[in-house]
């Protein structure tokens, strides 16, 4: 007799539909699960990058000139800030060169007690007197100046670091009265001010105008002393400074060798720009 009999299978057709759902089921909650981490990974992948980013700009060393380089700008490295530099007809002639200054009690030329030589030391420094520009590079000054009348077509103009070493030549007279005299007084330069014009005094708000302006941020150090066993300051660092010898050549080049009669007035002949200050 032939048997019928089959093993029964192990599992049933709604068994397997029911372990299919529920592996998908599974499947489905553990997408879900992941998805619902996205937006929190997500936040924590951006804290990570600004931490390692801010950390990088915080720790890595700012790089230095490397000794022998030319480290010399061509032109300003200044942060303007949107504000644009001021057009000079000297601008051309600015070159930059590294100096150090002089060490704290060397004396130089320029030292007194005076005597002809550091009056002649001093007077070179600034007797370029008026210099002459032409009128295009007058109409590109932000602060109007006169035509003179001995030529045509050229103006007049002094670069105003020779009006500082002027100023500071005064006061370095004013404290040497027995050999330069005692400053004397003028009426006021100012209409209806009753108090006199005093030279010196200008020009010591004069310097210090310039001195704020410029606002040299070299800074000064203090190196220990074997002699005074102490730390004291030194003066006598590197600075960033303008070539002085381009300087003077540009004024020299252009300086006035005939006296200017300012008794006339001759007017402008371009349009300029509206007056600074």
């Amino acid at each position: 007799m032939t048997s019928n009999y089959r093993p029964l299978p192990q599992t049933s057709p709604l068994d397997e539909d029911v372990e299919e759902r529920s592996k998908t089921k599974s499947l489905d909650f553990k997408h879900l699960k992941q998805r619902s981490n996205l937006p929190l990974l997500l936040v924590i992948l951006i804290l990570i990058l600004f931490v390692s980013l801010s950390l990088n700009v915080l720790l890595i060393p700012r790089s230095s000139p490397k000794a022998g380089c030319d480290c010399s700008p061509k032109t300003p490295v200044t942060a303007w800030n949107d504000l644009e530099p001021l057009y000079s007809p000297a601008q051309d002639a600015v070159r930059y060169e590294r100096r150090v200054f002089t060490q704290l009690g060397v004396r130089t030329k320029y030292h007194g007690p005076p005597t002809n030589e550091t009056d002649e030391a001093w007077d070179s420094l600034y007797n370029m007197g008026i210099s002459r520009i032409t009128s295009s590079e007058a109409a590109l000054l932000p602060n109007r100046t006169e035509s003179i009348p001995e030529e045509e077509g050229v103006s007049v103009i002094s670069l105003d670091v020779f009006h500082q070493l002027h100023c500071l030549n005064n006061i370095r007279q004013a404290l040497w009265p027995e050999r330069y005299g005692v400053p004397e007084l003028i009426p006021s330069l100012i209409k209806g001010d009753p108090t006199p014009f005093d030279h010196v005094d200008h020009c010591v708000n004069i310097l210090r105008e310039n001195i704020m302006c410029n606002a040299d941020v070299t800074p000064d150090v203090w190196q220990w002393d074997e002699d005074k066993q102490m730390s004291f300051p030194r003066f006598d660092v590197v600075h960033t400074c303008r070539n002085w010898e381009a300087i003077i050549d540009w004024a020299k080049a252009r300086q006035m060798n005939y006296v200017w009669d300012m008794s006339i007035h001759v007017g402008h002949e371009h349009d300029h720009r509206p007056p600074i200050g």
